[in-house]
Parts: C-alpha cells; sequence; structure tokens
C-alpha cells in the first residue's frame, strides 16, 4: 500500500464500491469485507475540502455496510429471518 501525505482526512484509502465492499487490485469484490470513514477512498475525488467532511460518508457507508453484512447473513442462513 502506498502512502501520501494529508493534510487533516484521508484523501486517498481502501478503494471500495458503492456497497462499502473493499475492491480487489482487479476491481472486485471481496467477499464479506467492507470498509468506510477514514480508511475509505475518499468520496471528494481526493480533496477535504472542510473540517468534517468525511462524518457524512462514514455514517453513509457504514449504515450501508450493516445492511449488506445483515443481508448476506440472511441468505446464508436461508431462515430468512433476522
Amino acid at each position: 500500500m502506498k502512502v501520501f501525505p494529508g493534510d487533516i482526512g484521508t484523501a486517498t484509502g481502501i478503494v471500495a464500491d458503492v456497497r462499502a465492499r473493499v475492491l480487489d487490485s482487479n476491481g472486485d469484490a471481496i467477499p464479506r469485507l467492507y470498509t468506510c470513514g477514514n480508511d475509505m477512498n475518499s468520496i471528494m475525488g481526493g480533496h477535504y475540502p472542510a473540517g468534517g467532511i468525511t462524518l457524512g460518508p462514514a455514517m453513509t457507508f457504514g449504515f450501508i455496510a450493516a445492511n449488506e453484512l445483515i443481508n448476506s447473513e440472511v441468505a446464508d442462513d436461508g431462515s430468512g429471518s433476522r
């Protein structure tokens, strides 16, 4: 993993898709591996426009990742119960 200097928040990080799934070097989702927050590649395109700007995406992608995990558990269980 390459490390780049930044001023406050993460400008680049773990690459993910819109479902918060971590992508490998080929762009394929790694099963059951999710990311959000400052570890995730910035949705701001590598910029950090203002303090606190990462809070919204962190909560949104955390919510998405949690839903993905819940839904995958239901699918794996086969019972349909949560």
